[in-house]
């Protein structure tokens, strides 16, 4: 598949006090350790990813990033046909916390009891940025893919901004880099749709 845009994102776009509002509610849920998947089951592996993480599935949390998911969609032409969000995943990354290369979208359709995620596949992820770029170090949101027999790897320096958004097809390969210094703390969340096609 061509993409013109392989990611779009909005610079900012959360008010501050908006990104504090999610950090308390992250922050209040039980933590856990944040796992990989393989074809038929989720792991704890420290090789691939070093983190903990809460599950947020309010709905006035939906209301603030489903817009910028269908603009996004729009604008950078993807076009995907998505209907629901998976639960939205608060993620903490303290000193020598990293997440490896990795796609979001998982070998076989979803298996869950939600009818409303049952059966489909994720299409955009999104990453907001909820810690101020002086409050750590390292870090680094990657992404990579292939252009022209070569692998291109890019750093998207805008997204240390607190309350930027970053929107991207699920299947296209990405990493946070380890934190060097301090913690960062951002929100994860998958829109899903009819498995393509």
């Amino acid at each position: 598949m061509y993409l013109k845009y392989k990611y779009w994102f909005f610079k900012k776009a959360i008010p501050v006090d908006i990104c504090q509002k999610i950090l308390v509610a992250g922050r209040s849920e039980i933590k856990e350790v944040g796992v990989t998947s393989d074809k038929n089951s989720y792991k704890e592996s420290y090789k691939e990813r070093k983190c903990k993480v809460s599950w947020l599935d309010d709905k006035w949390l939906y209301k603030i990033i489903n817009p910028y998911i269908h603009e996004a969609n729009k604008n950078a032409g993807w076009n995907f046909d998505w209907d629901w969000n998976e639960a939205s995943q608060f993620t903490i990354y303290n000193k020598d916390g990293y997440y490896g290369w990795h796609v979001d979208q998982g070998f076989n359709n979803i298996d869950h009891k939600n009818k409303n995620i049952n059966g489909k596949t994720r299409k955009l992820s999104l990453t907001l940025q909820l810690t101020d770029k002086t409050e750590y170090e390292g870090g680094d949101f990657q992404f990579k893919w292939l252009v022209e027999d070569e692998i291109e790897t890019i750093t998207v320096d805008d997204a240390k901004d607190i309350g930027t958004i970053i929107i991207f097809p699920s299947f296209i390969h990405h990493q946070v880099m380890p934190i060097t210094k301090g913690k960062r703390e951002s929100l994860v969340n998958w829109s899903v749709g009819p498995p393509f096609k």
